[in-house]
């Protein structure tokens, strides 16, 4: 089967069946950037140390990808039923189970967090932390209203809105890096044991940056750009 042009994606998507599940796909992303927006408000309770408020917070976010998980397997179950094209139940599989991704990579990172929440680290570790952080939720922000508005921009905009994810998920990938020098050369009297925990909490919220950009790359495939 031929590629549709946009137009007559558009159209096609707007049918009764295909346009339910566009709107439980867009169910589904409320909840994935849900879980990232609440990892803020995760972090700003753990760099205060308030185990209490970031648990409570944490158990919001498991919630959220809970909630996720189960609105994936229905669009899952959806795209089996249905007469979606071949190419176009492909990209939509792919850029589902990837947002779901997300949502677990954040959950999983927020809960590494919470085991090392004690521990005082250099205010260098946590000012990098705090710009990842605060990328990511623009980077989900930025990923959200492009699928949100995928048949609604101009080409034009709709690939300015998604070059934003891309370069979000670029420095990113260099605070990261920069995270790694920090936790590599601390002077500080920070258990081994907790550094390890940290760099794997902070890798799995880079990999949800990897992730978001992937799904970006998708809307331009869904979108035929």
């Amino acid at each position: 089967m031929n590629k549709m042009n946009q137009k007559e994606l558009k159209s096609w998507l707007s049918r009764r069946r295909e346009s339910r599940i566009l709107d439980r796909i867009r169910e589904h992303l409320v909840h994935v950037n849900n879980t990232i927006l609440k990892a803020m408000d995760f972090f700003q309770f753990w760099l205060k140390k308030d185990e209490s408020a970031a648990s409570h917070i944490f158990d919001l976010i498991h919630q959220e990808e809970k909630t996720a998980d189960s609105i994936e397997a229905e669009i899952v179950q959806m795209l089996s039923e249905g007469e979606t094209p071949e190419y176009v139940r492909t990209d939509l599989l792919n850029f589902i189970r990837l947002a779901d991704k997300a949502a677990g990579g954040i959950k999983r990172g927020c809960d590494n967090l919470l085991l090392i929440i004690k521990h005082t680290y250099p205010e260098t570790i946590n000012k990098v932390i705090k710009e990842i952080f605060d990328k990511l939720t623009k980077e989900s922000v930025s990923f959200f209203e492009a699928f949100d508005n995928m048949f609604k921009l101009s080409k034009e905009e709709l690939k300015n809105k998604i070059t934003e994810v891309d370069l979000m998920e670029s420095e990113i990938d260099k605070l990261y890096k920069r995270m790694k020098y920090e936790i590599a050369y601390s002077t500080e009297s920070v258990p081994a044991g907790a550094l390890i925990i940290l760099d794997h909490a902070i890798r799995d919220i880079e990999e949800v940056s990897d992730l978001l950009e992937d799904c970006a790359d998708l809307i331009r495939s869904i979108a035929v750009l």
